[in-house]
């Protein structure tokens, strides 16, 4: 059992790292200080298909896996 989930800690760590490298940044930088930001362009429009969008929730699922994985790995081993 332990084998197990140390598989399933290592690949959730796996993921979530990936997942997180290929995010894009939330920071605009100077971009913001023209006004011509695109906040109206996102709204209502594929909400929660976006690639943005599946990164973030593929990073909430995996990272909840590792850490209940963990928790499980941790309780299991004393």
């Amino acid at each position: 059992m332990s084998t197990f989930l140390s598989v399933i800690v290592a690949l959730s760590a796996i993921c979530v790292t990936a997942s997180v490298v290929v995010q894009e940044s939330n920071q605009v930088g100077l971009g913001t200080l023209d006004g011509s930001g695109s906040a109206s362009s996102e709204w209502g429009s594929n909400r929660g298909t976006s690639r943005k969008e599946m990164l973030k929730r593929i990073t909430l699922v995996t990272s909840i896996v590792f850490f209940i994985a963990t928790i499980a790995l941790v309780a299991i081993t004393k």
